[in-house]
């Protein structure tokens, strides 16, 4: 299928893939309206780049024997088995008697699969890649389609909240508008999965949101929601234990801890130094003798590229973590404004009390800000129940009545 005539209005311009006003990007279509929602429809495309290739015949006589293989990972992750006993002459069936190895098989067909998608785009020469395809054609087909279908799905007074390369997210979404976007996807030679459903949603941006599933668990993407703390304290309202109390640091040079809790303040000779430095480069005793009174405040203990650490109490024995870089220390990503101390030197001593929890509270009060921008914070973790707005008739059917000047806040009174 020829991609000008199946997109009509697409054009390559300075480097960019337009279509309807928008670059829907090189490696896939991503879309967001950030804001709180409710009873959100998680829509996916099952193996949207491989059912791209086919309907492109992208691998011409061969491309039938990309589509089995697409077609048996496919049957193996649905669980039908005996569809997919019956493909390659049976050769798959004795795999598929264990869930387990089923499981695997599923694996080694989806990295087979991508593999060959893979190489369709790649910058050097194999059998799969077209030397005509400059564009990623494979991944575009999919964009231009996740671009058509979110002017379709709000054509019907829906919302999209969300679009991923494969996936969308369809607020306020009615067994009527989930049956369109799936029927709307065969068209194209896409087949949707129900994947999810969000009872309540608040989403950040395109790679940030935390939801709750009408069975009532939640989930998170990105890193502001997934950290265990933060996501257990407002969210899951599990146990915190004592992993979620500890962080992982890793840089390219080194990790240092500063022990220097007891040890003289020397911050102003070091921006004396700086300015002596900058100011009178040539002083070269003046130079030495600072460095020497500098060193007096530093017990810098070498870590390594990689450390797992603990926030600590002042007063218990904490350092500051810094990082080293061309022989001076600066403060580790996130780790400014408390002293720490190796995770296992904390489990192994017995000093779970020494940890500073008000590290992890900050970064839970931060997430707390965040979805207080978009709705009500108070009804979003709670039990409460969600109320959809009134659906009212239009071209296209039923659909969702929104007051753009109301902000969401939750159940109605």
């Amino acid at each position: 299928m020829d991609i000008i005539n199946a997109f009509p209005g697409y054009e390559f311009v300075d480097g960019k893939n337009i279509y309807r006003g928008t670059d829907v990007g090189k490696g896939g279509y991503v879309y967001a309206e950030p804001g709180m929602y409710g009873n959100i429809a998680l829509l996916d495309v099952a193996s949207m780049h491989p059912h791209s290739a086919i309907n492109l015949n992208a691998f011409g006589e061969y491309t039938q024997h990309f589509k089995d293989l697409v077609d048996a990972r496919i049957a193996i992750k649905r669980k039908d088995f005996d569809k997919a006993r019956k493909m390659f002459g049976g050769k798959l069936a004795p795999y598929l008697d264990d869930e387990t190895t089923a499981k695997n098989l599923t694996q080694a067909l989806k990295i087979a699969i991508n593999s060959v998608y893979g190489l369709t785009s790649a910058n050097f020469d194999n059998p799969f890649r077209d030397i005509r395809n400059k564009n990623n054609i494979i991944a575009l087909r999919g964009a231009l389609f996740m671009r058509t279908l979110q002017d379709e799905v709000q054509k019907r007074g829906f919302k999209v909240a969300h679009i991923k390369t494969d996936s969308i997210k369809i607020p306020d979404a009615t067994p009527e508008i989930i049956e369109f976007v799936m029927d709307f996807g065969r068209q194209y030679g896409y087949e949707f999965e129900h994947e999810a459903t969000y009872d309540r949603m608040c989403l950040v941006n395109d790679a940030v949101y935390i939801a709750k599933y009408d069975n009532g668990e939640w989930t998170a993407t990105g890193t502001q929601f997934q950290i265990p703390y933060v996501f257990k304290k407002l969210f899951s309202k599990e146990d915190i234990l004592f992993d979620d109390l500890c962080e992982t640091k890793s840089v390219t040079s080194s990790l240092y801890l500063d022990m220097n809790e007891n040890l003289p303040d020397v911050s102003s000779l070091e921006k004396e130094l700086n300015k002596v430095l900058k100011n009178s480069p040539e002083d070269e005793n003046l130079i030495n003798n600072l460095k020497e009174e500098i060193a007096k405040g530093h017990n810098y203990r070498f870590i390594g590229k990689v450390g797992r650490f603990c926030p600590i109490k002042p007063g218990c024995g904490g350092g500051l973590l810094m990082r080293e870089k061309d022989g001076k220390y600066y403060s580790a990503t996130g780790a400014k404004g408390y002293r720490w101390l190796e995770a296992e030197i904390v489990s192994s001593l017995g000093r779970t009390d020494d940890i500073d929890e008000g590290h992890f509270k900050e970064m839970a009060d931060a997430a707390i800000d965040t979805i207080k921008k978009y709705g009500d914070y108070e009804w979003f973790v709670s039990d409460a129940p969600y109320t959809p707005p009134i659906f009212i008739e239009g071209e296209y059917g039923m659909h969702p009545f929104y007051d753009e000047d109301v902000p969401f806040i939750g159940p109605s009174e």
